[in-house]
């Protein structure tokens, strides 16, 4: 009986170790290849862990494993946050056959990825935040089973591809996180066989180009973050998220996509929605703002246009919708005239160009291709030679008061609407060169129809008339009338406002130093509680003492502007810095010190770094990085080139005009607040040893304020050239970060030796031939204005690239201008994709140059009140 009892004991032991199977953890040690690695392993990491003393690997901190057959086999390696430093050593998946689970987040691993190839048990892989410096070729090879590769904040990466690393042939993964890894080049085509993915997270890497036609086949995916690449990024339109209805997250900002946000209508709980800092356009579909579940959107700085979209209320501290064409700054219905050219924009795909333009809630006001008569009736749209795509749109039958109609020379499909043949007052239609179909609709025999080089179109009943239409350059005349009427009456206006100013002048400079005595009342004990709320911000603080001790008294002058004086100094440690001591101005302490704390907390590679300030009894000081090399205006292509350093050649300017617009770029919408910089010129952009730019003198027009209260011709002191036509005269617009794009354009013919009439002109002020004529001449006999720097054959399309991005920049109607996003893209890519910039009118020498011609640097713009507005809201 007790034998009987003792048998069954046994087999029911026996039977509880097969149940646990793979669970049971062998007595036996790891033993061969798997033994040698892991040896490899503890001599390679530091500091060893503590419990890898022991003989048995299976207890190893970290190490788990499988027991099969009476021996054992690593089956996971989880070593999280116990930095670890070291390579891991070659051979890991000749080794480790039975891995299942492979986590090594937040150490200090680095050298190569280890290679995968072949791990056939492996599902789940967590490298993140780690130091490994390459990724070998194909190392995510025969993957079949990995669920999970996660690689993110690997920064350290040598540039790779997703097509290098056989990354898309792990075809069961259902998430991929590959973020700040220095993932560079387009997607593969064969991203899309990766159906099964739940999570796509690429963000902040090197990704450009379109993504493949296979995206829209990750129909599984419910969160996708491909925002904040470099170089422009990602491109072409978003049109594949309307496949991808299990969405929940989406994040693309900061990318270069472009077109309309596709309808979300079969989207099921869409949660979190952000497209900002791309170059989306058109209307925001309402499929967009129905979701009860979304709790954030990002729309910012794109060029939609149409009625601002109105979410529900749960959104409304997340939602961030400036920086965009909307027709109203509210939600509303856009004026019938708006929406029937949005319609026509919708037939054309929205292109970007019309997307730049055409904003506002009246086409009468500045956008471009559209003139109208003195009662804001639509006469003449001039579409010609726009590389425009898509259809003629039914909806130009709208502007029933339309006279003249030109969409030659575009690349348009289709046929030509009927409805058109309703336009009562339509004198003139021209749609030659074309790629209609289609019969000719009956036109009355009053317009002149131009209908010719449409091979796919049939004559119908309406044969186009053998005479050409007249230039469309004829019928603008109106539009100038009206300009100069409005002109009129905004300098009557500004007048009057100046009278009003003049007289209330006495009145706030009163107020003013009534409000200054009494803030320096509280005296340090004001000035320490000030610079104690900034907490663990606060910049380095200088007193006078030490500020005149690290100059030697002010010894070495380095430059001097309209701000202040640039001394050579040296810190207590040795390092070199450059001290502005700021000229006196009427400004309050906080004023000073929110500026210098807003600067303070810029940091970009194109950028000055500001490393202290100096407040002590009215003295200000601002103390910066030091730039080995001299300002580009040492270097700038003059007609006497003997007064420069030397001549850059074209690749080198070429990278120095790309980085002052990274520079801008992120003063315009990459820092926390928008900062204007309103005096870029080669004087404020300074070289480091390997000659990169670094912008100089940003943010100092609101600390350096002066007691203006309008800008006028005669009172702005500036730099004649490089100032805005909108900073002269509100005729022009509003200053804006437009007006920066305006310098900056300014800036590029400087460096190229495209000034040189202009330097003639200041001389002798007899021409009104203005330097964009020669240019807009030579370009059209294919020559490039540069007088100083000869070019290669090679060169030829970064000369002529330049030049072109530059006359975009100084279009005088800041609405024609790109922004400097724009501006990176033209620059970084193809010359051909840039259009032809119209030739700016009334731009004259003697119209922009002030009455003092001086082009020193110490000649500089000082702000006014409304320019004051250097640091405008957040994002």
């Amino acid at each position: 009986m007790g034998e009987t009892r003792l048998k069954s004991k046994n087999v029911a032991t026996l039977l509880l170790m097969l149940l646990l199977g793979r669970c049971v953890v062998s007595n036996n040690d790891i033993k061969g290849d798997e033994a040698n690695y892991l040896n490899k392993l503890k001599k390679a990491i530091s500091p060893v862990p503590p419990s890898w003393s022991s003989e048995n690997m299976c207890n190893w901190s970290g190490v788990s494993c499988i027991s099969s057959g009476g021996t054992s086999n690593v089956e996971e390696i989880i070593l999280d946050s116990m930095s670890l430093k070291g390579q891991l050593p070659p051979g890991f998946n000749n080794s480790l056959g039975y891995l299942r689970r492979l986590s090594l987040i937040n150490n200090y691993f680095t050298g190569p990825l280890p290679s995968l190839v072949g791990l056939i048990s492996l599902q789940d892989v967590d490298l993140r935040s780690n130091n490994f410096t390459s990724v070998p070729h194909g190392c995510f090879q025969n993957l079949p089973n990995l669920n999970r590769l996660i690689l993110y904040n690997n920064n350290n990466l040598a540039p790779w591809t997703l097509f290098s690393a056989n990354v898309t042939d792990c075809l069961a993964l259902t998430t991929l996180s590959l973020g700040a890894t220095n993932l560079m080049g387009s997607l593969p085509d064969t991203l899309g066989s990766l159906t099964n993915l739940q999570l796509l997270e690429l963000s902040s890497n090197n990704l450009t180009g379109s993504l493949p036609k296979s995206f829209a086949q990750l129909i599984n995916l419910q969160t996708l973050l491909l925002n904040d690449q470099e170089h422009g990024g990602l491109s072409g339109t978003i049109e594949f998220l309307s496949s991808m209805t299990h969405l929940s997250y989406v994040n693309l900002e900061r990318n270069s996509f472009q077109g309309p946000i596709p309808d979300l209508s079969n989207w099921k709980d869409l949660q979190e929605l952000m497209l900002g800092g791309n170059k989306l356009t058109g209307e925001v579909q309402p499929s967009v703002m129905n979701f009860s579940t979304l709790w954030q959107v990002s729309l910012e700085n794109n060029w939609l246009q149409g009625p601002m979209p109105l979410f529900n209320r749960t959104i409304t501290t997340n939602l961030s919708l400036e920086g965009n064409g909307f027709c109203l700054d509210h939600a509303g219905p856009c004026n019938h005239t708006v929406t029937t050219l949005l319609q026509v924009a919708e037939a054309f795909g929205y292109p970007l160009l019309l997307a730049r333009t055409w904003r506002g809630n009246n086409p009468c006001k500045r956008w471009s291709f559209i003139n109208c008569d003195s009662q804001d009736k639509i006469r003449t749209v001039n579409l010609t030679k726009l590389n425009l795509t898509g259809t003629i749109s039914p909806a130009f039958a709208n502007l029933t008061d339309l006279r003249e109609l030109y969409l030659s020379g575009n690349n348009l499909k289709g046929s030509i609407p009927e409805s058109l043949t309703s336009l009562s007052q339509l004198q003139i239609m021209d749609v030659s060169n074309n790629n209609l179909s289609g019969t000719i609709p009956t036109f009355s025999p009053a317009i002149t129809l131009n209908t010719s080089n449409n091979f796919y179109l049939n004559p119908g009943n309406s044969p186009p008339k053998a005479s050409p239409p007249p230039h469309p350059s004829k019928t603008t005349h109106h539009y100038w009338i009206k300009l100069g009427s409005a002109a009129g009456s905004v300098v009557g206006v500004l007048v009057i406002f100046g009278v009003i100013i003049f007289i209330c002048k006495r009145h706030f400079n009163l107020v003013e130093k009534i409000m200054l005595r009494r803030e320096r009342q509280h005296g340090d004990h004001y000035f320490e509680n000030l610079i104690e709320s900034y907490g663990s911000l606060s910049l380095k603080r200088y007193t006078y003492k030490e500020v005149k001790n690290m100059t030697n008294s002010f010894k070495e002058k380095l430059g001097e502007g309209g701000y202040g004086i640039v001394y050579k100094a040296s810190l207590a440690n040795g390092q070199q810095v450059a001290v502005k001591i700021l000229k006196e101005s009427k400004g309050s302490v906080k004023e000073f010190v929110d500026e210098a704390f807003i600067i303070s907390r810029t940091s970009h590679v194109n950028i000055v770094s500001l490393l202290g300030f100096c407040y002590d009894k009215n003295k200000k000081a601002l103390i910066y990085e030091f730039i080995h090399n001299d300002s580009l205006d040492k270097f700038a292509c003059r007609k006497d080139s003997s007064s420069t350093t030397h001549n850059l050649d074209w690749k080198t300017l070429y990278q120095i005009s790309i980085g002052i617009a990274r520079g801008l770029e992120y003063l315009h919408r990459g820092c926390n607040t928008r900062i204007l910089h309103l005096d870029i010129k080669p004087q404020n952009i300074l070289l480091d040893e390997h000659f990169r730019p670094k912008i100089a003198d940003f943010g100092l027009a609101k600390i350096c304020k002066k007691d203006q209260s309008i800008v006028s011709i005669m009172g702005t002191r500036g730099t004649p050239g490089y100032i805005a036509p909108e900073i002269f005269s509100r005729v022009y617009g509003e200053v804006s970060h437009k007006s920066d794009v305006y310098s900056y354009g300014m800036l590029i013919l400087e460096i190229i030796g495209g000034r040189r009439n202009y330097y003639e002109n200041v001389e002798s002020q007899a021409s009104e031939i203005c330097f964009p004529d020669w240019i807009y001449k030579d370009l059209e006999q294919g020559n490039f204005p540069t007088n100083c720097l000869p070019h290669r054959e090679e060169e030829n399309d970064i000369a002529r690239k330049m030049t072109l991005v530059s006359l975009w920049c100084i279009q005088p109607n800041p609405l024609n201008r790109p922004s400097i996003s724009d501006v990176i893209d033209m620059l970084e890519g193809p010359v051909d994709s840039i259009p032809y910039p119209p030739k700016p009118d009334l731009f004259s020498s003697k119209r922009f140059i002030s009455q003092d011609t001086n082009v020193s640097s110490s000649n500089r713009y000082e702000t006014n009140s409304t320019t004051e507005e250097i640091v405008s809201k957040k994002r």
